[in-house]
């Protein structure tokens, strides 16, 4: 009630309030202390969060940065990682010659007994004739190159060949070479390959992102290039990454605007808009539409609604500066 209290309650100052909680708190900690130092058993560590492996747009792949190596292109194929390098030393060319390619096949993907059965040269083995499905993607034919393999710590393959179309002009990668590329192959932490183009956070239903190609537009002047399937599509078995890989269900090429897009413009039909830019539809094949920067080619046979809301999530940024470039999912 309003207005009553006791009449023999004696008034409590607050110093005397924060002694007495003082003294509770170290009564409380004391306490604390004995009980944990009673205990034999240690104190658990929380658990450690585990490590989340390489994302599909992501390689392990990588080269020693002293080895006189450029990498003109990287591929992520689902597990399999590839780079296309240039060879820089010894050639007398600002942008070297063509240095071959370095596949990584993770564990349970590469038919070791090739290897096994060949030149061991310190920790690698030197096979004159390695044997891959095919050469590019959908011409079915065994393909045999010089490969020089080697197991790395981490459970991969590292797999160096070249390409004998690739080596032009008296530019023919031996074995030495070989020797030399494999030796400078670096398996580390995940690094991005980066694109024009961003796609958006809704993707067709049940497709994923499983194929990304980055080329250097300054040497390799090729499309990049973006894959989107069933996650347990199966990377291809084809040497060279000369073309996108089989079992695609949309393949998205991002191109410049340049002199070849202006006469390829000239060749289309079905001209539309999509997400407000100038496109052109052909049904159940592709849509092709032309940013500010980049023209942008979907191969599917999705259908047209699907295609208007990919394009319309899409960041589409400047094919020709490579500066500027971005992972293609965040």
């Amino acid at each position: 009630m309003r207005g009553t209290h006791s009449q023999n309650r004696r008034d409590v100052s607050p110093t005397t309030l924060a002694v007495a909680a003082l003294v509770v708190c170290a009564a409380v900690i004391t306490i604390a202390v004995i009980w944990m130092g009673g205990s034999d058993d240690p104190v658990a560590e929380p658990p450690a969060a585990a490590e989340a492996g390489p994302r599909p747009w992501q390689v392990t792949l990588d080269l020693d940065a002293k080895a006189g190596y450029l990498v003109t292109a990287g591929v992520t194929d689902g597990r399999r990682q590839n780079l296309t390098v240039q060879d820089l030393a010894f050639s007398g060319r600002r942008d070297g010659v063509y240095g071959g390619e370095v596949t990584a096949f993770p564990p349970g993907t590469l038919d070791e007994g090739q290897f096994r059965a060949g030149e061991p040269v310190n920790d690698a083995f030197y096979l004159p004739a390695f044997v891959f499905p095919e050469h590019t993607a959908g011409d079915a034919k065994p393909w045999r190159t010089p490969a020089v393999g080697r197991p790395d710590p981490s459970g991969v393959w590292v797999v160096a060949y070249a390409d004998p179309a690739r080596a032009t002009g008296g530019a023919a990668v031996d074995r030495e070479d070989l020797l030399r590329l494999a030796a400078a192959v670096r398996i580390g932490p995940p690094r991005d390959l980066r694109m024009p183009l961003r796609l958006g956070s809704r993707l067709p239903a049940g497709l994923q992102l499983t194929y990304v190609r980055s080329p250097d537009q300054q040497i390799d002047r090729r499309p990049s290039a973006l894959g989107l399937s069933a996650p347990a599509r199966r990377p291809s078995g084809a040497g060279v990454y000369a073309q996108v890989p089989a079992g695609l269900d949309v393949t998205v090429l991002i191109a410049p605007r340049d002199g070849a897009w202006d006469k390829r413009r000239a060749t289309l039909t079905g001209a539309t808009k999509s997400a407000g830019l100038p496109a052109w539809y052909d049904e159940g094949k592709r849509q092709t539409v032309q940013a500010e920067r980049c023209v942008v080619t979907i191969d599917t046979a999705l259908p047209r609604a699907e295609l208007d809301l990919l394009v319309e999530q899409m960041t589409i940024g400047d094919c020709t500066d490579p500066d500027s470039w971005i992972p293609p999912l965040s």
